[in-house]
């Protein structure tokens, strides 16, 4: 009960917070995600200047749902959890090519059972981690190892100067609270003396007064590293006058800490020790966590109501650590977790205006590292300082330096490129029979470290159509006819211009999963091209066209075979585009190797031409047209642009697009122009309201 409470409490507070100006949309609904217009021909002229950003219209802004990659992310960078527990969420749907566009990435019941699921596993596991249990060991005094004595009723009777003592193991470093029970029996003018040591180091020195019939606890606080040490209990002022005896009674020894000793410098949630904090230590957990989960402070009466959900289940008999988990719980299920919320100061006003710099700073991290700000970028964002042009430029800089952009590679330009395909893809065994699983890897590795080559480096990002190296290894290299380079994993490796390798046209792992499982497909690839590369996209086939008959003659080859399929008028209109620039790449066969037949036997024919007319013949020269056309970078800047933004650009947007590519142009078609340009663009930097 206390659970569903809390939650109602926490989700209540946002849902006035969210309540219009998210401009929600649903998905397919009229005007959503309307693509640019057709990007700028060969030898265009010069795009004119665009309006400035108070006048030009930064587009729709759906509320945008953390995908599974970038929720992973997240928690790994809020939590350090590295359990993925996104893998059990339902897949993302697709939108102009990724899953990470808002208006596809709906919330289905089963969607939110396993938010609700993972957020408890989460804040519980956390909790765990950072504040643990408390440790209370007792010693019962006849089962220590003594010195001297003898078994007294309930107590070891030391008659003489001597000890009890045991080896005790302290579970963690912390300050702990030494008890012992006690009593003496009386001779002379003193009490007995105690001593309570540590490792033979006296932790305190007692005048024992009680007696056997009422026996005393005596204590004394320690710091104590974890691990084992001996405890010991020394009696040392013996004393006989006949008839009377002093001697000291020990009944046991106890060894004490609290519950939430935590370590404040590492840890990542538990900011403080919950057993001396009180109620301030529940606010600064909440708040601090709340900020960098929320990706924004949280405002007073939030806290409140994160901080009561731990009073709440206190009251009803739970520990306060498991108040807190439950307070995180309802932190991670809340849509400004779950979503990235950004809000317009009139929900209803179509007028730009910028983000806030929060809200910036949440753009920029899921856009480079598919994650949340990281601390450098929130203190950005308070300080008010990163929406200043030239450290948002910095802040760019850095973070294309750090690790976590390699989300660019894998998953920008998994999906541009269709690497993250490769895997998936299943040739058939029988016409590849050495295609193994660590030959699709292989493929994968392969184009994913050529691009990062070309994405972290100055260099020209078309040198991804025509260079003179590519990376292999050694089970790649035995597929493509190369020397072994001697490694498992990729090497850089020179390839001549006439192995065509040096261009992502001429990767394995494109021809793989543009192909059918027994044969090549001069349709697929060349519907790659112009979708991926020229962004042309080829229209849908019309109802009830069939796929590719079979042949009128049996020794028709593929090429003969499309180009009757392309006779058919129903068909002509699509595969006038797509079928020429596929048979370009009929050099390579269904898994990407060399060929210089068809599958019958019969000579390639790999003549092609590209819509405008420009004629090639085979991989290298459709390579060498397509690095030079002018099309391509404008295609690119549209495709990051997608993908940074969570949505395709709208027509308005087609002089930002072009300005986008002008800049990306003028830095020599250097990824981190093309990257700096997007974050600098209006669309980026503001959003605005709709009209009812």
């Amino acid at each position: 009960m206390v659970r569903w409470l809390a939650f109602g409490l926490v989700v209540a507070g946002c849902e006035g917070a969210l309540e219009g100006g998210l401009g929600v949309v649903p998905s397919g609904a009229p005007g959503v995600g309307v693509e640019a217009g057709p990007a700028s021909s060969p030898g265009a002229a010069p795009v004119a200047a665009c309006a400035p950003p108070s006048q030009l219209d930064p587009g729709r802004v759906t509320l945008r749902r953390l995908n599974r990659f970038e929720y992973d992310n997240t928690v790994r960078d809020l939590l350090d959890d590295t359990t993925r527990p996104a893998r059990a969420f339902p897949a993302d749907d697709f939108g102009h090519g990724f899953d990470n566009l808002a208006d596809v990435l709906s919330t289905a019941p089963v969607l939110v059972e396993q938010y609700e699921r993972a957020a408890r596993a989460l804040a519980e596991a956390i909790v765990e981690r950072e504040a643990a249990p408390g440790q209370t060991t007792r010693v019962e005094a006849e089962d220590g190892v003594k010195s001297t004595g003898a078994p007294l009723g309930a107590f070891w009777n030391l008659y003489t100067n001597g000890s009890v003592s045991s080896m005790v193991t302290f579970g963690t470093t912390a300050r702990y609270t030494f008890r012992v029970q006690a009593a003496q029996t009386r001779a002379g003018s003193e009490a007995a003396t105690m001593v309570l040591s540590l490792d033979g180091r006296a932790l305190g020195s007692f005048s024992v007064t009680a007696t056997q019939a009422s026996p005393a606890t005596y204590s004394v606080s320690a710091d104590v590293s974890a691990g084992p040490h001996r405890v010991a209990v020394e009696f040392t002022n013996d004393f006989y006058e006949p008839p009377n005896d002093r001697n000291l009674l020990v009944d046991w020894v106890e060894v004490q800490r609290p519950a939430a000793v935590v370590v404040p410098a590492t840890a990542k949630v538990m900011v403080c020790d919950l057993a001396t904090g009180g109620g301030g230590c529940v606010r600064s957990i909440v708040s601090r966590f709340g900020r960098r989960a929320w990706r924004r402070p949280l405002t007073t009466a939030e806290v409140d109501r994160l901080a009561n959900v731990v009073t709440l289940a206190q009251a009803e008999g739970e520990p306060v650590h498991a108040g807190v988990a439950m307070a995180l719980t309802a932190l991670l299920l809340s849509p400004h977790f779950l979503y990235r919320v950004e809000l317009d100061p009139d929900p209803t006003s179509p007028a730009p205006h910028p983000l806030t710099d929060h809200e910036l700073a949440a753009r920029l991290s899921y856009f480079l590292w598919a994650s949340t700000p990281d601390e450098a970028l929130a203190r950005a964002a308070d300080d008010g300082t990163l929406s200043q042009p030239a450290q948002l430029s910095a802040q760019v800089q850095r973070m294309l330096g750090d690790a976590k952009a390699r989300s660019l590679v894998t998953r920008f330009a998994g999906q541009w490129l269709w690497t993250n395909q490769v895997e998936d893809a299943v040739p058939s065994t029988s016409v590849y029979a050495n295609v193994t699983a660590a030959t699709k890897t292989a493929m994968r590795l392969e184009t994913e470290a050529v691009v990062e080559h070309f994405f972290t480096r100055d260099e020209s990002v078309l040198g991804l159509l025509g260079s003179d190296f590519t990376f292999v290894n050694d089970t790649l290299a035995d597929h493509y006819g190369l020397a072994r380079p001697g490694a498992a994993t990729p090497q850089r490796v020179a390839v001549a211009p006439s192995t065509e390798r040096g261009s992502v046209l001429g990767h394995a792992g494109l021809l793989t999963v543009t192909s059918f499982p027994t044969r090549t497909s001069p349709v697929k690839r060349g519907a790659w091209v112009l979708s991926n590369l020229l962004c042309q996209e080829p229209p849908a086939p019309p109802p009830g066209v069939e796929g590719l008959p079979p042949p009128d003659l049996a020794n028709a080859t593929l090429r003969q075979r499309v180009e009757a399929h392309r006779a058919n008028p129903a068909c002509a209109g699509c595969h006038a585009l797509m079928d020429p620039i596929g048979f370009g790449l009929e050099r390579f066969d269904g898994v990407g190797r060399a060929r210089a037949t068809d599958t019958g036997g019969a000579p390639l024919d790999v003549a092609g031409v590209l819509p405008d007319g420009r004629s090639f013949s085979g991989p290298r020269e459709l390579s060498a047209l397509l690095k030079a056309d002018p099309r391509v970078p404008h295609c690119l800047a549209e495709k990051l642009f997608t993908y940074g933004l969570g949505r395709a650009p709208a027509r308005d947007e087609k002089c930002q697009v072009d300005a986008i590519t002008s800049r990306f142009e003028a830095g020599g078609h250097r990824f981190s122009a093309l990257v700096q340009a997007i974050v600098s663009s209006p669309s980026f930097t503001h959003r605005r309201g709709e009209l009812p």
